[in-house]
């Protein structure tokens, strides 16, 4: 089903929902999904504006590898314009059931965070914790290395490279029609544990058709140590309708 294949979440502030908390187990092949809606923001983006995502996936035995991108141009109240840009490249192998491997890369622009750019890569462990027939449950833990430089006029000591913890928790519960998932990330700075990142991510997916679902997610995120003009936390209130193939 389409709830399987898109995280619905973009390239905003601290950290970006790659994740897909699910239940049951992908089919073997190619599957896509475009996710189109409606955003209200608020934090460092005061805005009422469209929302465009993709995702690609390609599952083979025990290796999955998926591809999330997104972006917009938008304008905001104050007539201050949003420009974000993102795409993230992960590999998952399943070598020893229920648990995984987790290579991954990402680019990131976000004109609101004052970042320039953000490249990171990293690597890790993902746990299944548990699985039913309606709920599934999953525990990440990687390390990232991660290379910032932020735009003129915003500055913070996150800038250049630096290496970061990228743990996560995902749980999901499903009925016949209705998937309620979660997902919470924390990232902590290795050489200063006192910087660190935080999202909360939670969603409902409802099944309209075979290839037609309709998702509402609520986001949280903060950021310890933010630029210097950056407010530390970002809300967002996403709704929109899903296109799977």
């Amino acid at each position: 089903m389409i709830w399987m294949l898109l995280g619905l979440s973009d390239a905003r502030a601290t950290i970006v929902n790659v994740l897909t908390p699910s239940v049951g187990v992908l089919e073997d092949g190619w599957h896509g999904s475009v996710k189109a809606g409606i955003t209200v923001l608020d934090g460092n983006e005061k805005r009422i504006g469209a929302d465009l995502a993709s995702g690609l996936q390609y599952k083979r035995s025990t290796h999955l590898v998926a591809l999330k991108a997104s972006g917009d141009v938008a304008r905001a109240f104050g007539d201050k314009v949003s420009q974000r840009a993102f795409a993230n490249l992960r590999h998952r192998w399943l070598f020893a059931d229920p648990v995984s491997t987790v290579e991954f890369v990402q680019i990131d622009h976000n004109a609101f965070r004052g970042l320039a750019m953000r490249d990171l890569a990293g690597a890790g462990l993902d746990f299944r914790l548990f699985r039913a027939e309606w709920t599934e449950a999953h525990l990440g833990l990687t390390v990232m290395g991660e290379y910032q430089l932020h735009s003129e006029g915003f500055e913070d000591d996150d800038a250049g490279l630096h290496a970061r913890m990228s743990d996560y928790f995902t749980v999901a519960v499903k009925t016949e029609t209705v998937v309620l998932a979660s997902t919470t990330f924390v990232q902590p700075r290795l050489d200063r544990w006192s910087n660190w990142r935080f999202l909360e991510e939670v969603s409902m997916t409802i099944d309209i058709s075979e290839h037609l679902d309709w998702n509402v997610l609520f986001r949280v995120e903060r950021d310890s140590s933010p630029p210097t003009g950056v407010e530390p936390v970002d809300l967002a209130l996403k709704s929109g309708l899903v296109v799977g193939f």
